[in-house]
C-alpha cells in the first residue's frame, strides 16, 4: 500500500519544510470556531474558505498540530501547487493516503484494508468513488466498534488539486459520507474557486458549516499584532549586531503600521512578505521599509528603491502567487484589458458598464473572471456593485513591469484605448 500514498501531503511530512503556522496570539477567533465545530458530533464537515493569502494553510497546519496533541487527528492531506502524486490513473492518491493514516487511529482497520487490497490488487487504479467505498466506507462499516471513537480529517489547498472536475468530485464524495455516519469529521480549506463553490452550494446536507475568512474575524487586528511584534524583533536584532540604538525613535511609526495593515487588506501573505523583505541581509531595515512605503530619503531614492525590490527574493512568493492565478486564463491580452479597466474606473467598474464600453455580450466579463475570485471581488449580480481587487497590494504588483511581467498595466498607454472605446459607444 505504501507505493500508493502521497507522504508529502501529511501535515508533518519532511517534504513540507517549515510549514506556515498561525503567529502566536493571532487567528484565535477562527481557531476557536473550528475547535467548537470539532466538538460537535452532529456536524460532519466544515468548509474554511477565503481568497489567496488569507492564511488558510497556516490555520489548517496549526489546527492539525492541535488535534494531534489532543489525540483526535485522523488524517491530513495538504495539496500543494505543482506537486506530483505518482499516480498512473489520472487521479491523486487521495483516499488511499487518508486510509493509510486512519489505520493507525482505528484499531482493526488495518486488517479490513488488507482484506480489501488482497481481494482487488487494482483498487488503487480505480475511480475516486470506488476507492472511497472500498478503502474507507466498507472497512469502517465492517468494524463493530467504529462508532465508539471519532477523528478529524483535515484537507488543505483543495483548489491546488489538478483538475476542476476532481476538486468538485472530492467535495461531493466527502459530503456524501454523512449518510454513512462514519466516525469522521472533515475540515476542508480552499479558495472559493467556481467548481468548489458550486459543489458546496449544491449540498443538501444541513450539517455543513461554512466559515469565510472575512472582515468579521478582524484580520486587521491580528496583522497589526504580527507587524508590531516582528518589527520590534528586527530592531532589537539590528541593535545587537551594532546599529546605534535610538531610544526616542518609534520605528515603524503608528502611521507606517497603519499603512501596512491597510495594504495587507486582511491578507497575511502581504504582511509576512513585508517582514521578510525588511529583514533580508545586507540592507538597512529602515531603508527597506521606506522603499515599501514609497518614502524617499537621503539613502533611498526612487531608483534605489526599485533596485532594492529587484534584488529581493522576499516578494517572489507573493508575485508567484499572483502570476499563478492570472496565468490560468488563456487570453492574457483580453484579461489585461479588463484588469486595466477595473484599475482605471475604480468604483465605476461595473461588469455591465465594462461590457457596454467594449461591446461585449452581457455576462462576458463575469464569465471571463470566473477563475479569478481569489484576487477579484465579483458581485453575484453583474450590476450589484463594482468589480474590485481584493488585495490592495495587487495594484502595486500590476504597476511594476518587473513583477507583473506580461500582465503589466501601463495606465497612461491605456487611456487612448479606453477613449476609442468611449467614442464607439457614443457614436453607436
Amino acid at each position: 500500500m505504501k507505493g500508493h500514498i502521497h507522504t508529502g501531503a501529511f501535515h508533518d511530512s519532511g517534504a513540507r519544510r517549515d510549514p506556515s503556522r498561525c503567529y502566536p496570539g493571532t487567528r484565535e477567533a477562527a481557531l476557536e470556531t473550528i475547535s467548537h465545530w470539532a466538538r460537535d458530533p452532529a456536524s460532519h464537515c466544515l468548509w474554511l474558505y477565503g481568497p489567496a493569502g488569507t492564511g488558510k494553510s497556516a490555520i489548517a497546519q496549526t489546527f492539525a498540530e492541535q488535534c494531534q496533541r489532543d489525540r483526535i487527528l485522523g488524517a491530513t492531506y495538504f495539496f500543494t501547487k505543482g506537486s506530483t502524486y505518482g499516480s498512473t490513473c489520472g487521479v491523486p492518491p487521495f483516499f488511499s493516503t487518508l486510509a493509510y493514516q486512519l489505520m493507525s487511529v482505528f484499531p482493526g482497520l488495518d486488517d479490513q484494508l488488507l482484506t480489501v487490497i488482497r481481494a482487488d490488487l487494482t483498487i488503487f487504479e480505480r475511480s475516486l468513488s470506488a476507492q472511497l467505498d472500498k478503502l474507507i466506507v466498507q472497512p469502517f462499516l465492517t468494524l463493530v466498534d467504529s462508532k465508539s471513537s471519532s477523528a478529524i480529517v483535515i484537507i488543505d489547498g483543495l483548489d491546488e488539486c489538478d483538475g476542476n472536475s476532481i476538486q468538485k468530485e472530492i467535495v461531493q464524495l466527502i459530503l456524501g459520507l454523512e449518510q454513512h455516519s462514519l466516525p469522521l469529521s472533515f475540515l476542508i480549506c480552499s479558495r472559493p474557486e467556481p467548481e468548489i463553490r458550486r459543489a458546496f452550494e449544491l449540498s443538501r446536507f444541513p450539517s455543513l458549516v461554512r466559515l469565510p475568512l472575512d472582515k468579521s474575524l478582524r484580520p486587521d487586528v491580528d496583522i497589526r499584532r504580527f507587524l508590531v511584534n516582528e518589527f520590534k524583533r528586527i530592531y532589537q536584532e539590528c541593535v545587537e549586531i551594532g546599529m546605534p540604538p535610538a531610544p526616542q525613535l518609534t520605528w515603524p511609526s503608528n502611521q507606517d503600521i497603519k499603512t501596512l495593515v491597510n495594504k495587507s487588506s486582511g491578507h497575511f501573505i502581504y504582511a509576512a512578505t513585508v517582514v521578510r523583505f525588511v529583514q533580508e541581509d545586507h540592507a538597512h531595515p529602515m531603508d527597506r521599509l521606506d522603499a515599501i512605503l514609497g518614502i524617499p530619503n537621503g539613502s533611498t531614492s526612487s531608483l534605489a528603491a526599485k533596485d532594492i525590490f529587484a534584488d529581493s527574493i522576499a516578494f517572489q512568493e507573493l508575485d508567484g502567487l499572483y502570476l499563478h492565478i492570472l496565468r490560468k486564463y488563456r487570453d492574457h491580452m483580453e484579461l489585461s484589458k479588463i484588469l486595466r479597466t477595473i484599475m482605471y474606473l475604480g468604483e465605476r467598474a461595473l461588469a455591465g458598464y465594462i461590457e457596454k464600453i467594449f461591446d461585449l455580450r452581457p455576462g462576458s466579463v463575469c464569465i471571463m473572471l470566473e477563475g479569478l475570485h481569489s484576487i477579484i471581488d465579483v458581485p453575484a449580480d453583474r450590476d450589484d456593485g463594482p468589480l474590485r481587487f481584493l488585495h490592495a497590494s495587487f495594484n502595486d504588483f500590476l504597476a511594476d513591469p518587473a513583477r507583473s511581467q506580461e500582465f503589466h498595466l501601463e495606465i497612461s498607454c491605456f487611456n487612448a484605448e479606453l477613449a476609442c472605446a468611449y467614442m464607439r459607444l457614443i457614436i453607436v
